[in-house]
């Protein structure tokens, strides 16, 4: 492990948007030099068929389904996603004969090689394009794991938009576009419509697109690109005739009829009725294109998993984790939370500066009587007394913990073993809480 935290210190001391929230730059976010690199490792994103999935909210849950599935339905699948809780190694997974892993020693072995080739870069393509960034190198180290671990099959999701995230230099054999909102505004845009284009910038000519229920000014510009591309384009909530769901601490419980076409039940690890849409557009997508299987799909539902997503980590008292950091996707947190456990819970919130926050509060003030106000881990920049004050205003009996095991101590008092408790704003939060709870040290693979 020791060499593996080298390598992704060395990874981290480039260009890290994803912690600095630095503003788009053409310099910064460059296709061009993503494939540039990947031509000299021998282009491995083109060793395995590809499923590629961009979105504001639930990418990383419709990936898991999605790979889960293939998996179930035999082929050795890759699965990509960020951002990560406790450890870069959990935006990494191979998935085999129903088991997943990691593979940090053959992680090893390609980080070497990944530095080797960025070192040796001659030095007029290293003025030509400019210096790689953390998200393009964690990138070319999946492409590569994939390909030396025999992947035939891989789920991507985009990190941040679409159009110019490192992952897009695929050709998938479809796409996925989960639900789009406005997110991202200093690189993505200030509008839907902008932010859609980007998002949108994942489809391929004559690629087939699969999209969730969208807001009608995205829906439009989806179609707009589809159109242009030559891809065909289907949305979910056209293509349903019927979708229910119920949920409880154990998972999801589903039932879907598309037009024309049987009624089919699932049930899933994953918490929340967004999850059953979610898994109604990997039903979709997964049947029209890849032609998987009733069997295959009710195996991979009920097996995927990631960590921090309405996860429940203790039951008693429940302690629930979710890495939402925008008002709709903690909106809808929090509708699931009430309604498993009732209104007399306890909120642990903390989230990195430039998040939607004072929209946050007034949502989240009101539905708790005891909030605990932290820094949401040391990955990205916070200011926690801002946090504190917006919450105050709203709710007087907030308080304000910025260290964060002391943070985590004090809500699990104020739960008197018997109330719940939601740690919400960020995933880095949810893995410093996770970490602390579970005694986990150093790196931890998705289970």
């Amino acid at each position: 492990m020791e060499r593996l935290q080298e390598l992704f210190g060395w990874i981290e001391s480039f260009t890290n948007l994803e912690r600095s929230g630095a503003v788009f730059s053409a310099r910064a976010y460059q296709l061009e030099r993503m494939r540039r690199l990947a031509e000299r490792l021998g282009n491995p994103q083109d060793s395995f068929r590809s499923a590629h999935v961009a979105g504001s909210k639930g990418k990383g849950s419709t990936a898991a389904l999605l790979a889960w599935s293939l998996q179930a339905a035999g082929l050795r699948t890759g699965l990509y996603t960020s951002p990560h809780v406790e450890s870069y190694l959990e935006r990494y997974a191979v998935l085999e004969k129903g088991s997943s892993d990691s593979h940090p020693r053959l992680l090893e072995r390609l980080g070497a090689r990944l530095r080797d080739s960025i070192d040796t870069l001659p030095r007029e393509l290293q003025a030509e394009l400019g210096r790689p960034t953390t998200f393009e190198l964690l990138t070319l180290l999946a492409f590569e794991l994939f390909r030396e671990s025999g992947c035939e099959a891989a789920v991507l999701e985009t990190g941040i938009g679409g159009r110019l995230d490192a992952t897009n230099i695929v050709t998938p054999e479809l796409c996925l576009l989960t639900p789009i909102e406005r997110e991202h505004t200093d690189v993505l845009g200030d509008t839907l419509e902008a932010i859609a284009e980007e998002k949108g910038g994942i489809i391929k000519p004559g690629v087939p697109v699969y999209s969730a229920a969208q807001h009608p000014a995205v829906r439009g510009v989806l179609r707009g690109i589809a159109g242009e591309r030559g891809s065909p384009i289907a949305f979910v909530d056209e293509e349903l005739a019927e979708l229910s769901s119920e949920y409880s601490p154990e998972g999801t419980e589903l039932s879907l009829r598309f037009h024309g076409e049987r009624q089919r039940r699932y049930r899933l690890a994953l918490i929340g009725d967004y999850q059953a849409e979610n898994a109604a557009l990997v039903d979709l997508a997964a049947r029209r294109t890849l032609g998987l299987g009733g069997e295959a799909l009710e195996r991979g539902f009920l097996a995927a998993r990631l960590p921090a997503r309405l996860e429940l980590l203790r039951a008693r008292p429940p302690v629930v984790l979710d890495g939402a950091h925008t008002p709709r996707s903690a909106e809808r947190v929090l509708s699931v939370f009430r309604t498993l456990f009732g209104g007399d819970g306890v909120l642990l919130f903390g989230a990195a500066r430039g998040k939607k926050i004072p929209e946050m509060a007034a949502l989240l003030a009101p539905a708790f009587r005891r909030i605990v106000i932290t820094t949401p881990g040391a990955f990205k920049e916070s200011d926690p007394a801002e946090m504190h004050r917006l919450f105050l205003a709203l709710q007087p009996a907030s308080r304000l913990e910025p260290d964060t095991g002391a943070a985590l101590q004090l809500a699990l008092e104020l739960t008197e073993a018997r109330r719940p408790l939601l740690v919400l704003g960020s995933f880095y939060l949810a893995g410093e809480v996770r970490r602390r709870m579970m005694g986990l040290r150093g790196q931890s693979p998705v289970r």
